[in-house]
C-alpha cells in the first residue's frame, strides 16, 4: 500500500508541479533581480543576494560564487549576522558541487556556529543537513544520517514542511546508496507526501530524479527510464546542470546494463556535457568512467580517453592533501561539537581534561578511519575484479549462444527454402517421368503395327512419341532452369552488388516460401496478390541478401494469416500481398498481410536481436534484427506500418543506383 501510495502522490507532483518548474524558477530570479536592482547597501539587499546566490548555484556557478561574495562582505560590514551565517552557507553550497569539500566543509562549519550563537533554528537545521552531505560524498552514510537525523528533528519542531521533505529525501538516498531499498522506498514516499503539500519545484525534480534510480535497482527499467527522462527534461530546460547530469548518468547505465552500447554512449555524453557546463568534478568523473567502460569493448582508443579524462578528475577530487584537509575539518568538527558539550561543565580542569582525552580519541577515530577505508579500497578492487572475470566470462556465453541461434535461424530459412525448390522442381520431373512412360508404351504399339505394316498409324504413333519428346526436353530444361537460379541464390555472397530485377526476384521469393510451408503443412492455404511496377527495371542490390530479407518478410505474413485462421477460423480469408514501386530516385518492395497486427507497445522492439513473438521454439527473435541490418547496409531502410486486429505492412525502401 505504501509503495503504490508513494508512485501515485509522484504522479500527482509531475502533474500539477513539474510543468511549471523552468519558468517558475526563472520568474524567481528575474524578480530578485529586479528587487536587487532598486536596493541599497542594506540587510535586505544581504537576503536578496543570499537567495540569488541558491538558485543559481546549479546553473551558474560562477556568477552564484559572486553574488554570494557579495553578500557575505555587506553582511560582515553591516554586523548582520544571520545574513552572514546564509552567505557563508551558500557558498559552500555552490563551492562543494565542484567538489572542494575541505572548502565547503570550512564554511558550512562556520555558518553553523553563528546560527547557534544567535538561535536561528533554521540556519542550525540547514547547517546540519549540509554537514550530513559532506559525510555522505564521502561514504560514511551513518555519520551522515546522524545528522540528517538532528536536522529533520528541528524542520519537525518549526513545522517547516518543506525543509522536512528534504532531510526525508536526504535519510532515502543514503539508504539507496547502501542498496538499503526497502528504506529508502519508505523515506521517498514519506518526502512524496511532503513535496506534494510545499508545491517545490527543486524538491520535486530531485525526488523525481532518486525515484528513477530507485526503480533502476528494483529491476523496473521502463518506469526508471521515464523518470529519468522527465527529469532530464524539466533539468534541461532550467538549465539545472547537476540534475541534468545525473538524469542522463542514470539512463546511460540502465542502457549500459541492457547492453545497448549506442545509446548508453548517446547519454553518457550528455551526461559528461553537462557536468562541465557548470564545472561539475564529480559528475565528469562519474560519466568518463561509464563511457570508459563501454568503449573497453568497442574503441580501446576512446576508453583510454575517457579513463584519463576520469583519473585526472577522481585524483584532483580525492588526493591526499585534500584527504588530509578534509580530516582536519572533520577533526575541528568533531571539536565543536566536544567544546559545546564542554562547556557547559564549570570545572575548568575537567573541561581540558576532556578535550585532551577527545583528541586523543579522534585521532585515534581517524587512524581506525584510515585504516578502514584502506580495507575497503582493497576489498573493493578485489571485488571489482572479480567482477570483471565474471562479465568477461558471461560476455564470451553470450557471444557463443549468439552464434547458435543465428546459425539455427540460418538453418530455419534454409530448410523453408528447401521445401520450396522441392515443390518447384517436382512439378517439371512429373511430366518427365509422365511423358517417359507414355513414349514407352507408344514405343511398344510403334513396333506391333510395323509388324502389321500400317504404315499410317506407325507414321501417327511416331510424331507422338516427338511430339512427347518435345515436352520432356521443355521440362527438362525447365528443372535444369529451377536448379541453376537455386545455385546461383544458394552461392555464398561476395559482398558485391549487381543489376538485379527485384521484381522477379520477390515473385520467385514469394512462390519459394509459399511451397515451403505448405510442404511443412498440407493444411496451409493463403491467396496471394501481387502487384509489379514494370518501369523498376534491374537495380544494384546483393540479391542473395535482399533474397533473405524479402523471404523473411513473407514467411513472417503467411504465419500471421495462419495464426488468425486458427483463431477466427471460418469467414476469414488468408491474404498476402507483395508489391513494388517506384518513386522518384527510391524504390518500395512492400509485404503486406491481413493478419492480427502489432501491439503498439511493441513496435519499438520488433527490430531488436533475439525479441520474438512467437511461441518458445517457434521463432529466434533474429529474422527481423538482421533483415533490418540488410536493408541498412544496402544504404536503405526496413519499415513497419501496422493496425492492431486487421494486418501490417513492412516496407523496404532502396535508393535506385
Amino acid at each position: 500500500m505504501k509503495k503504490f501510495l508513494g508512485t501515485f502522490l509522484l504522479a500527482v507532483m509531475v502533474i500539477t508541479v513539474m510543468p511549471q518548474y523552468p519558468k517558475a524558477r526563472q520568474a524567481e530570479i528575474d524578480s530578485l533581480m529586479k528587487l536587487l536592482a532598486s536596493s541599497g547597501p542594506d540587510t535586505h539587499r544581504v537576503s536578496i543576494l543570499s537567495d540569488l546566490a541558491l538558485r543559481s548555484s546549479r546553473t551558474n556557478h560562477k556568477q552564484a560564487l559572486e553574488y554570494a561574495h557579495e553578500g557575505l562582505v555587506l553582511a560582515q560590514t553591516l554586523k548582520f549576522r544571520k545574513g552572514e551565517a546564509d552567505c557563508l552557507r551558500r557558498t559552500g553550497i555552490i563551492i562543494v558541487q565542484e567538489g572542494r569539500y575541505p572548502e565547503a566543509l570550512d564554511f558550512y562549519q562556520r555558518a553553523l556556529i553563528i546560527s547557534e550563537s544567535i538561535h536561528d533554528l533554521f540556519g542550525i537545521a540547514a547547517g546540519l543537513g549540509h554537514i550530513g552531505e559532506i559525510y555522505a560524498d564521502q561514504g560514511d552514510y551513518q555519520e551522515a544520517r546522524s545528522y540528517y537525523y538532528r536536522y529533520l528533528e528541528i524542520n519537525n519542531a518549526t513545522h517547516n514542511e518543506r525543509e522536512q521533505a528534504n532531510a526525508l529525501i536526504k535519510i532515502g538516498r543514503t539508504f539507496l546508496l547502501q542498496n538499503n531499498l526497502d528504506s529508502a522506498t519508505l523515506y521517498y514516499n514519506l518526502a512524496g507526501n511532503k513535496v506534494l503539500n510545499s508545491r517545490n519545484e527543486v524538491l520535486s525534480l530531485w525526488l523525481w530524479k532518486d525515484w528513477g534510480e530507485l526503480n533502476a535497482k528494483k529491476g523496473n527499467d521502463e518506469l526508471a527510464i521515464s523518470f529519468f527522462r522527465k527529469s532530464a527534461q524539466y533539468a534541461a530546460a532550467g538549465n539545472d546542470f547537476l540534475s541534468l547530469n545525473e538524469s542522463y548518468l542514470g539512463l546511460a547505465d540502465l542502457y549500459r546494463k541492457d547492453g545497448h552500447s549506442d545509446s548508453c554512449i548517446f547519454y553518457g555524453r550528455l551526461a559528461l556535457t553537462a557536468a562541465q557546463q557548470n564545472n561539475y568534478p564529480k559528475g565528469i568523473a562519474a560519466a568518463s568512467e561509464l563511457l570508459a567502460t563501454v568503449y573497453e569493448l568497442i574503441d580501446e582508443h576512446e576508453a583510454f580517453r575517457y579513463y584519463k579524462i576520469a583519473t585526472g578528475v577522481r585524483d584532483s577530487l580525492f588526493n591526499a592533501e585534500k584527504a588530509r584537509q578534509l580530516q582536519n575539518i572533520f577533526f575541528v568538527e568533531q571539536q565543536r561539537k566536544q567544546s559545546i558539550e564542554s562547556a557547559r561543565i564549570e570545572n575548568r580542569n575537567s573541561i581540558r581534561l576532556y578535550a585532551v582525552l577527545g583528541a586523543l580519541a579522534l585521532f585515534l577515530i581517524l587512524a581506525i578511519v584510515l585504516y578502514r577505508n584502506s580495507r575497503q579500497k582493497q576489498k573493493a578492487n578485489e571485488l571489482l575484479q572479480h567482477q570483471k572475470d565474471e562479465i568477461q566470462k558471461t560476455l564470451a556465453e553470450l557471444r557463443l549462444t549468439q552464434t547458435q541461434l543465428i546459425q539455427s535461424e540460418k538453418m530455419a530459412s534454409l530448410g523453408e527454402l528447401t521445401a520450396g525448390i522441392a515443390h518447384e522442381i517436382q512439378n517439371p520431373l512429373n511430366f518427365v517421368n509422365n511423358f517417359s512412360e507414355i513414349n514407352s508404351e507408344l514405343a511398344d504399339e510403334l513396333l506391333q503395327e510395323a509388324d502389321k505394316g500400317n504404315l499410317d498409324e506407325v507414321k501417327a504413333i511416331a510424331r507422338d512419341i516427338k511430339d512427347n519428346e518435345q515436352k520432356i526436353n521443355h521440362h527438362g530444361k525447365r528443372a535444369d532452369g529451377i536448379v541453376k537460379g537455386m545455385l546461383q541464390h544458394s552461392r555464398s555472397s561476395n559482398g558485391k552488388k549487381e543489376p538485379t530485377d527485384i521484381n522477379a526476384l520477390a515473385d520467385e521469393y514469394l512462390r519459394l516460401a509459399y511451397h515451403g510451408l505448405r510442404a511443412k503443412d498440407i493444411s496451409f492455404n493463403a491467396t496471394m496478390k501481387t502487384d509489379y511496377d514494370a518501369r523498376i527495371g534491374k537495380i544494384n542490390i546483393i540479391p542473395q541478401e535482399m533474397g533473405r530479407v524479402i523471404l523473411n518478410l513473407i514467411t513472417n505474413a503467411f504465419y500471421a494469416v495462419t495464426e488468425k485462421k486458427k483463431q477466427i477460423g471460418e469467414g476469414y480469408e488468408p491474404t498476402v500481398s507483395v508489391s513494388t514501386k517506384k518513386i522518384n530516385d527510391k524504390i518500395e518492395v512492400t509485404v503486406a498481410d491481413n493478419g492480427n497486427g502489432i501491439p503498439q507497445k511493441l513496435l519499438d522492439k520488433i527490430f531488436q536481436p533475439f525479441f520474438t513473438t512467437k511461441p518458445t521454439g517457434e521463432g529466434t527473435g533474429l529474422g527481423l534484427s538482421l533483415s533490418y541490418d540488410i536493408a541498412k547496409a544496402h544504404g536503405g531502410e526496413l519499415k513497419v506500418e501496422t493496425k492492431e486486429g486487421e494486418g501490417s505492412e513492412f516496407i523496404i525502401q532502396l535508393a535506385m543506383l
